[in-house]
């Protein structure tokens, strides 16, 4: 892979290679592969258009990109289907599609030693974990179990995650239902205009970490109190929820224009230099990073939760294991049978390490907001040592968690 990346992004801007016919159809795993040239000199310019992109600037590609993309995609006989400047790392990133008949991998190659080419890879498909529970036994008893492994009451007393702001990359969200109206501040969707939309997996997500509480209505979020933004990167697909290394290039881009402090990825996938280059502009801009730890039937896909400054997180199962060996120190957190919001103001229970990276992502929010100087090694230090095993689950503890930040903090503050 070109300079040790792969990248990946998508987008909206001007037609960039004019003598290159751009694809009407969605991307695809199995043809497409991501290129991106160098952008350097690029200007910005005002948009035009509709709320909320009005007011931002774009920028454009240059003269440069625009000569030798057009060159590269003819030369490999590739077709564009799209592309987006990914202004943080100063590149212009499209999306081309390897007609059937030409080996994709032979391309990768040839295009890996083209001095022409910044970077480039195939398209890689990110997967959520989230299962629909379908047997239940005593709901309400299994809605509060995470809330207890957590010690959610005893932490409420001294944290709701006031002020700390949490990114949501994932599907869409439900904004107007009861439990999350009000509750997220801003929704941008990068997942394109013509692929199913999903709700059901976002909307799940959101409300492990944020619900509101005291509402006398359905459940209660880690973080009632922190501010929540949803950067929709994922789609239905089949029987399940995706994304791809485009999709969340772009909003990971977007994302690095106005840092949060915490951003939950409820997904995994395969190794992806591109979004890995990202994530660590994002760590090194002060962003608490977590991510989902599939289970080990799923090696190999265990991107991103597996990078050293990520905080990857297994899902506790109710069966007296945790799913993954505990020998590397994993995080654990509940994951199985949660209950959750799901669009038109519906409740259903819902399982796997999705949302146990949306529970630990509430739990940081709650730690931030009375110890904001934690770094994530301190986070993931703090966390490892708060995690109790129940006897049947092994899990990170919110209340136990805080009274560890406190305790270092008066330490630190000790003469």
């Amino acid at each position: 892979m070109k300079r040790g990346i792969a990248y990946s992004l998508l987008a909206c801007a001007l037609i960039v290679a004019p003598a290159v016919a751009m694809a009407a159809d969605n991307t695809n795993a199995e043809r497409d592969i991501l290129i991106t040239f160098d952008n350097a000199g690029a200007r910005a310019s005002p948009t035009a258009g509709a709320a909320p992109y009005r007011f931002r600037k774009r920028y454009e590609v240059t003269s440069t990109v625009r000569r030798v993309s057009t060159a590269v995609a003819k030369e490999h006989s590739l077709v564009a289907v799209d592309h987006w400047p990914i202004r943080s790392l100063s590149v212009y990133c499209f999306v081309y599609r390897v007609p059937e008949g030409i080996d994709r991998e032979h391309v990768i190659e040839r295009l890996s030693r083209d001095p022409r080419v910044e970077s480039v890879q195939l398209l890689q498909e990110f997967e959520t974990h989230t299962d629909t529970g379908l047997e239940y036994n005593d709901p309400y008893a299994r809605m509060q179990h995470g809330l207890e492994l957590l010690a959610l009451e005893a932490a409420h007393q001294n944290s709701t995650g006031h002020g700390v702001r949490i990114a949501i990359v994932d599907s869409h969200a439900d904004v107007e239902h009861e439990d999350l109206k009000g509750r997220i501040r801003r929704i941008e969707v990068f997942s394109g205009s013509d692929v199913p939309a999903d709700s059901q997996h976002g909307t799940a997500v959101a409300s492990v970490i944020g619900a509101r509480s005291n509402n006398a209505l359905g459940i209660v979020g880690v973080a009632p109190h922190a501010t929540l933004d949803v950067l929709v990167s994922c789609w239905h697909k089949d029987k399940g929820v995706v994304c791809d290394s485009f999709s969340l290039a772009k909003a990971l881009d977007r994302l690095l224009d106005d840092p949060p402090d915490i951003l939950n990825l409820s997904l995994a996938g395969p190794e992806d230099a591109l979004v890995g280059r990202l994530l660590r502009k994002a760590i090194a801009a002060g962003v608490v990073v977590v991510a989902s730890q599939p289970s080990e039937r799923a090696r190999g896909r265990s991107f991103p939760a597996n990078m050293n400054s990520v905080i990857g997180v297994a899902s506790s199962i109710g069966d007296g294991s945790s799913g993954i060996s505990e020998k590397g120190g994993e995080l654990f957190a509940p994951g199985d049978q949660i209950m959750v919001a799901v669009p038109d103001n519906q409740y259903d229970f819902r399982s796997g390490s999705s949302l146990a990276a949306a529970h630990v992502s509430g739990v940081i929010a709650l730690i931030l907001s009375v110890s904001p100087d934690e770094t994530p090694q301190s986070l993931r230090d703090i966390l490892r040592q708060s995690q109790v095993d129940s006897g049947s689950m092994l899990s990170v503890n919110a209340h136990v968690a805080i009274q560890l930040a406190h305790s270092a903090a008066s330490r630190a503050a000790s003469p």
